[in-house]
């Protein structure tokens, strides 16, 4: 929800209101945000952040150019920061420090592989590179360069049509190679146990000199559709990695959905963008739609917010936890 809010906010120009104080990884995203428009402003945002209960703070309109931004959860930077900065319509890098390779967070191969494709679809160009990887507490380095449109484009997304293929990769920092491919076959056998063909393969990871001593490494399975891709991921040295892969992979193929329940929730937010027709666009704002295997309560509570930040109607039409359709369209089309 926050992440949300502190793009909203980004993009509209509109005060960013919150509950004091923010801390952890929140504080570090709306410090970030921050620093996109006016490093100086940082601190001075810190100290009003600090503060117990209801605040109010108005982020500097953001810039195109070359930011380096240091967060615990990278990847929260990357799907939040991207779509303002896309409305400028000029190329950005971000360049995002921190561990890119964390327990419950989209890894950098689920960013690569089933985060930036979509983002495509949006028209904006995101060209990712692992410089260093970092897992749990360790540093490490990804790069985002930016390539958007002049303006978002419409995104339709109701069928994913059929399966193609499913590859799993193993991809092994430091310690026992083996370790990482033998869970990668492991998927793979719980698939095929499930009727799925999949294979297995192995790529390196660049890692921190002095830091090839314990074992470092995560598996992804990627399946992709006629239209549409999944990406989900674990990580080691867990022996059980290759049967939860292989789980999470089998409960989307169960369902109808052309998103999983995490990328549609990350895609709402390009889709209020677009239909709000923010940016250099020409003629009226379009509208954007698909369908998802899994409704979040994120989700929902964020097309509840939007429909006070912009003029849009965002439709959700499902339970949370169940497949469901989200319809996203200007409010001049209610």
């Amino acid at each position: 929800m926050l992440d949300g809010a502190v793009a909203l906010a980004l993009a509209t120009g509109a005060p960013l209101r919150l509950q004091g104080p923010v801390q952890g990884v929140d504080l570090e995203l709306v410090l970030a945000a921050v620093k996109l428009g006016d490093p100086g402003a940082v601190e001075g945002a810190r100290e009003k952040l600090a503060q117990q209960g209801a605040l109010e703070l108005l982020l500097p309109r953001p810039r195109a150019g070359v930011h380096v931004i240091e967060l615990s959860v990278p990847a929260r930077a990357l799907w939040t920061l991207s779509w303002p900065l896309a409305l400028l319509g000029k190329p950005s890098e971000l360049r995002l420090l921190g561990p890119n390779f964390v327990e419950g967070v989209p890894t950098f191969h689920d960013l690569r592989l089933g985060w930036a494709p979509f983002a495509a679809q949006f028209g904006l160009k995101v060209s990712l590179e692992l410089v260093q990887a970092g897992f749990a507490a360790e540093q490490g380095e990804m790069v985002a360069a930016l390539d958007p449109a002049p303006a978002l484009t419409p995104f339709h997304l109701v069928h994913r049509g059929l399966l193609r293929q499913v590859t799993v990769v193993a991809a092994v920092g430091s310690g026992r190679h083996e370790a990482g491919l033998e869970a990668a076959r492991q998927a793979v056998r719980a698939l095929r146990r499930q009727g799925v063909i999949a294979e297995a393969e192995r790529v390196p990871l660049p890692v921190a000199r002095g830091g090839e001593g314990r074992s470092r490494w995560a598996i992804t399975a990627t399946a992709e559709f006629e239209h549409s891709v999944v990406s989900v991921s674990e990580l080691g040295p867990a022996l059980s990695a290759g049967e939860l892969v292989a789980e999470r992979m089998g409960q989307f193929l169960s369902r109808r959905g052309a998103l999983d329940g995490r990328t549609a929730e990350r895609l709402l937010l390009p889709s209020l963008l677009c239909a709000a027709g923010l940016g250099a666009r020409a003629g009226p704002p379009p509208s954007c739609h698909y369908t998802t295997s899994e409704l979040t309560a994120g989700l929902v509570e964020l097309a509840t917010q939007a429909r006070t930040a912009l003029p849009v109607r965002a439709v959700v039409d499902g339970a949370v936890g169940e497949e469901g359709v989200v319809v996203v369209t200007p409010a001049s089309g209610q």
